[in-house]
């Protein structure tokens, strides 16, 4: 999506590869529990650089992917890495999620991660079409924020609070929504599917766990916006450099990361 509020360019495109690793576990545990790799046709959308593409590609060897993404640099990137890697079952789909009732196909799955939270002056819509879009029976799984509101570190720090906040706020002055996990089982439910799995991840990380490291990047890489945007002051900002610093040595120091819906539901 080129108005995906983040950034698309290539220091995004390098933190959402760091972002798929500090996921991944979690991410290859729902398209199992999804059984996508049983599915023929997947169609991942708001794909991004194909990172969760390549993560389904891997799991599902025998279904055709299309990795669906309106962003250029995204797609090419995508491209890039299917020639690299000569995968050979995902199809770049260079679309406006919004638009994908106009494409002909039909799936058996539907995989997304962390999109529809940027979508939600048109969430209904969107989840309307991922259900006209699957065919009968067909499985839709999808990892969005339940709340960022609960990220916490042990021992406490207002710099790290502060991070917290400027987080939330940055995705609904942006017109996001990092608690779209408290409605989506609804939506999805309204749209006429059928929920058979709900579960949450994250949460408790250790100093130096992948969780950990991740949420210290994120705020590397952003607090300086958040900063610019008067969603955290300079001040608060150089608390939680410090904070993060300093915790590098402390064995006993731990995050509560932000918490994770992982949501499966069938079109019946």
């Amino acid at each position: 999506m080129e108005d995906y509020f983040l950034g698309v360019h290539q220091k995004e495109v390098t933190r959402l590869d760091r972002q798929h690793t500090a996921w991944q576990p979690e991410t290859a545990q729902l398209i199992k529990q999804a059984n996508l790799p049983n599915c023929k046709t997947i169609l991942d959308f708001g794909c991004g650089p194909g990172f969760t593409t390549f993560e389904i590609a891997k799991h599902c060897p025998n279904a055709q992917i299309t990795a669906l993404d309106k962003a250029t640099l995204y797609q090419k990137y995508l491209k890039h890495q299917i020639e690299q890697k000569q995968v050979k079952n995902v199809k770049p789909l260079y679309e406006d999620v919004l638009n994908l009732l106009n494409h002909p196909d039909k799936f058996d799955g539907a995989f997304c991660r962390w999109v529809l939270a940027f979508l939600i002056p048109d969430l209904k819509k969107v989840i309307d079409a991922i259900y006209q879009k699957l065919n009968p029976g067909g499985v839709f799984a999808a990892m969005e924020y339940l709340t960022l509101n609960n990220v916490l570190s042990s021992p406490p720090n207002k710099g790290f609070l502060a991070n917290t906040r400027g987080w939330h706020n940055f995705y609904l002055t942006n017109d996001g929504d990092a608690q779209i996990g408290t409605y989506l089982p609804q939506l999805l439910l309204d749209a006429g599917f059928k929920l058979e799995h709900q579960t949450c991840v994250g949460g408790f990380a250790p100093v130096g766990h992948r969780l950990w490291q991740w949420w210290r990047e994120a705020h590397e890489d952003f607090a300086p916006i958040f900063v610019e945007q008067g969603l955290m002051t300079q001040e608060e900002y150089l608390e939680a450099n410090t904070f993060f610093k300093t915790q590098e040595s402390n064995k006993d120091g731990f995050i509560y990361s932000p918490i994770i819906l992982q949501i499966v539901a069938r079109k019946i």
